[in-house]
C-alpha cells in the first residue's frame, strides 16, 4: 500500500498537469479466494477508484466455483469482474461455474464484466458474453496489456463486443467521463 500511495501522488500530479487533455485513474486488480473475498481490507480498496476482482488461482479445478465468483462481485468496492473464466487456450480450462448465476449477481450490483482481449484468453468470449448481456451486464473492454505491443489486443476485446451485440452505452470504455466517475464513485461505496 505504500507503494499505491506514491503513485497516487504521482497520478495526481499528471492530472493536475495535463487537466483538460487526459485523466489517468487509480486503480487495482485484486486477487479473489476461494471463498469469494477479495485479498484486500476494505480500506486498502477504498484508496482506488475502481477495483478489478480476478481470479488467480483454482484455474485447473473442476468444480463448480459459482459462489465463489457470485462472492466476489457481491463484495463492497468491486468495480470490475476480470478475466471471469482465468481460461488460457491449451493450458487451463478456467474456473467452472453457474454463470448466469455469476452475471445476475454482477447485474444487480453494476459490477462491470471484463471482455479481456488478450488473444490467448479471449475471456469471456463472444457467446457468453450475449449471455451477460442478456442478463443486465455492463461490460469492460481491454488488452490486458503486460507489455506496449500487446495493446493491440484491446481490438480482440471489440471484436468479441460486436459479436455479442453489447451497444457503447453498457460498455464503460466509452461512457462520458461524468458518468464513469460516478460509477465509479457508486462502486466504492456501495
Amino acid at each position: 500500500m505504500a507503494a499505491a500511495a506514491e503513485q497516487h501522488l504521482a497520478i495526481d500530479e499528471l492530472n493536475r498537469r495535463y487537466q483538460g487533455r487526459f485523466r489517468i485513474y487509480k486503480g487495482i486488480e485484486a486477487n479473489i479466494r476461494s471463498d469469494g473475498t477479495i485479498d484486500m481490507e476494505r480500506d486498502e480498496l477504498h484508496r482506488f477508484e475502481f477495483v478489478v476482482a480476478s481470479p488467480h488461482s483454482l484455474l485447473r479445478k473442476s468444480i463448480d466455483q459459482t459462489e465463489r465468483m457470485v462472492g466476489a462481485v457481491s463484495q463492497p468496492g468491486v468495480s470490475i469482474l476480470g478475466h471471469p473464466m482465468g481460461r488460457k487456450y491449451n493450458n487451463r480450462p478456467g474456473v467452472s461455474a453457474d454463470w448466469l448465476r455469476v452475471f445476475e449477481a454482477a447485474a444487480a450490483r453494476r459490477v462491470a464484466i471484463e471482455l479481456d482481449g488478450s488473444w490467448d484468453r479471449q475471456d469471456i468470449h463472444y457467446a457468453l458474453a450475449a449471455d451477460a448481456m442478456a442478463s443486465g451486464c455492463i461490460f469492460a473492454l481491454d488488452s490486458d496489456a503486460h507489455a506496449n505491443q500487446e495493446l493491440a489486443f484491446s481490438e480482440v476485446a471489440i471484436a468479441h463486443a460486436r459479436l455479442a451485440g453489447i451497444p457503447r452505452e453498457r460498455i464503460i470504455n466509452y461512457w462520458p467521463a461524468k458518468k464513469l466517475a460516478a460509477w465509479m464513485t457508486e462502486r466504492r461505496e456501495s
